[in-house]
């Protein structure tokens, strides 16, 4: 049996992670990076709206988006359609629709995991 390398601990706040075609996996630093997976793993130190980009829309056309809230108290809004804000306390996790526009609000500063198709990703301000 060949044997497989050995990975070395990543610091999920300074890289992305991709799963790509194939079962692959990877990890590539966070600044400047275009080269997406089909799935991106990110994570983020949520500290204020600033660092969520709460000032505009997202939206991811090819697939949903899971949200997971380590810590902290983050809020989801949605563009369109009849849906309140929804608060997100440590443990939960949304589920972002294909095609939704969205933006997430800090209530208390914390971390946040998102498992996200990056291909096509777009924005728009706020006030568009």
């Amino acid at each position: 049996m060949e044997e497989q390398p050995v990975s070395a601990p990543i610091d999920m706040f300074e890289s992305l992670i991709h799963l790509r075609d194939g079962g692959v996996i990877d990890a590539t630093p966070r600044s400047g990076n275009r080269d997406a997976g089909l799935w991106t793993i990110s994570a983020f130190h949520a500290q204020s709206n600033t660092s969520l980009h709460a000032d505009h829309w997202e939206r991811h056309p090819v697939g949903d988006e899971l949200l997971l809230v380590l810590s902290g108290v983050l809020t989801v809004h949605l563009r369109h359609g009849d849906h309140p804000p929804t608060t997100l306390r440590p443990g939960a996790y949304y589920l972002v629709p294909a095609g939704a526009w969205h933006r997430l609000t800090v209530e208390e500063p914390g971390d946040l995991l998102s498992i996200t198709p990056r291909v096509d990703t777009e924005h728009e301000p706020v006030s568009a």
